[in-house]
């Protein structure tokens, strides 16, 4: 994992690279949403779409993690199919329930069986590079991916490249003070359960490294959005609970009133926890700051499974489940 991780800026280059030959066969101006198809590692970078096109684009970017499809995905719905492996179930189901319907989807995978369908019924798609073991290490293949299908569509204006490549020189540049933090944080988190607070714009990285702790590090974890927690889960902060590492995600790109939230509900949390940790975006956008965040909270997560002392590639739990499903 820890070779993956060291991977993540040339994966976005090169992810670059493969969308730049890119083109798309079709084209329509009746688009007026978006549904991106995903599962765990494949279909986190759903949501960090949706969050940049609040920012920058055109229509609303809506997440599917299920099976099951929205009634209102009609012919004005763009789809995205995204899955590494091309063979995540709930997405081939839910690509066939939006294909009956006559509507096209562009995918996004290594292969497998979404690849096969894509082919089948004539839809676009981008075939990203295989062999890597861990879905949840192709972030940056499959978030490149959506921004140029979101660029090329017309949907968002903005061209984002310029600001992959500033964020991987930023994560270049930093890399020494991006180990060294994540190791910090590491220690402070063991033997804890983390609760991770972001503002609104940045929840799909408080999942992201939700996630990560849940897989990479075999440890449960908690995420809650600011100002939303602020009118339920605040009060629930009423005893101690110690065996709770606090985590806040700061960003200079939250409004001012958001910040001042963030100051208050520290104030108020720390009558009841011993360890609180902040983490600080760096960057000057939004997709500089969340590539470095993702690349800082994945090394959290490695360096936590180290000291815990867990193989962090193991996926045993889902590996079985899958087993038991396949059998039925």
């Amino acid at each position: 994992m820890d070779k993956l991780i060291n991977k993540f800026t040339a994966q976005i280059k090169e992810a670059i690279d493969i969308t730049d030959k890119y083109v798309l066969k079709r084209h329509t101006d009746s688009i007026n949403k978006v549904m991106v198809l995903g599962m765990g590692g494949s279909g986190i970078a759903g949501s960090f779409l949706s969050s940049v096109m609040n920012r920058y684009g055109n229509v609303p970017v809506f997440t599917s993690n299920s099976y099951e499809v929205p009634n209102w995905v009609d012919k004005n719905t763009l789809v995205i199919a995204s899955s590494y492996s091309g063979n995540t179930e709930e997405t081939l189901t839910a690509f066939d329930k939006i294909a009956e319907k006559g509507i096209e989807i562009i995918s996004i995978t290594s292969g497998g069986k979404l690849l096969d369908k894509a082919v089948k019924n004539g839809f676009d798609y981008i075939k990203i590079p295989s062999g890597w073991p861990a879905p949840r290490a192709c972030f940056g293949y499959s978030f490149v991916s959506q921004l140029a299908i979101m660029h090329k569509m017309g949907l968002l204006e903005k061209d984002l490249v310029g600001e992959l490549i500033e964020a991987i020189g930023l994560i270049e540049n930093e890399a020494n003070g991006i180990n060294e933090e994540a190791k910090e944080i590491s220690n402070r988190l063991i033997g804890k359960l983390p609760f991770i607070y972001t503002n609104v714009g940045f929840e799909p990285l408080g999942i992201r490294f939700k996630q990560q702790l849940n897989e990479n590090a075999k440890t449960l974890a908690h995420h809650a959005v600011i100002p939303e927690m602020n009118h339920n889960e605040l009060v629930g902060w009423a005893s101690e609970y110690n065996d709770i590492a606090v985590v806040f995600i700061k960003s200079d790109l939250y409004s001012g009133r958001v910040n001042t939230r963030i100051d208050l509900t520290k104030e108020i949390i720390l009558k009841y926890v011993d360890t609180m940790i902040e983490i600080e975006a760096k960057g000057n956008t939004l997709v500089e700051q969340m590539l470095y965040l993702v690349n800082l909270t994945d090394w959290v997560s490695f360096y936590l499974a180290e000291s815990k002392g867990v193989d962090v590639m193991a996926i045993e739990n889902i590996n079985y489940l899958k087993d038991q499903l396949a059998k039925l």
